[in-house]
């Protein structure tokens, strides 16, 4: 099974959209590691996680911390691919620098056209020759990825 570490910043109330994704991953033929808080102040519990890994989901949001980018960091260190979804306006200097340094390829989600970071995200997994369930399946968490954010967005206004 594909193993995928999920890299977030999310607060305890909405840790649901976490768990969600957790529970579509499994539906998809992916296995989805989410280290809950108490693993994530561990790092040599993260740096296993992401070392089973087969790449690294990273969601970079308005909520985003530097534990994201240790994340980031090991995960690069380790020669995994880090893919990273980011709201527009919330990619840090610093791991803006570490994804161009590895160059890597960032997803940027613009909430009033989501499908442009799908259509980047399918040509990118399609070019670096992702198997076709692994991608179909990283996909479909990415999609839902996305409308679970903008709903979120949505209920708060």
């Amino acid at each position: 099974m594909y193993r995928v570490f999920l890299s977030y910043n999310t607060s305890p109330e909405e840790m649901v959209v976490v768990w969600r994704l957790q529970t579509l991953a499994a539906a998809s033929g992916l296995h989805l590691d989410v280290p809950n808080h108490d693993q994530r102040l561990d790092s040599v519990t993260v740096r296993e996680m992401i070392e089973r890994s087969d790449c690294v989901l990273a969601l970079l949001t308005k909520r985003a911390t530097k534990q994201v980018q240790n994340e980031i960091q090991t995960a690069l260190d380790l020669g995994k691919k880090v893919i990273p979804i980011v709201e527009p306006g919330y990619l840090t200097p610093p791991v803006k620098a570490l994804l161009e340094k590895s160059g890597n390829k960032i997803f940027v989600l613009h909430p009033a056209r989501p499908w442009e970071m799908e259509q980047q995200l399918s040509t990118f997994l399609r070019t670096e020759k992702f198997n076709k369930n692994a991608s179909t399946a990283i996909l479909a968490l990415a999609g839902t990825v996305v409308g679970l954010l903008l709903l979120q967005e949505l209920t708060k206004t």
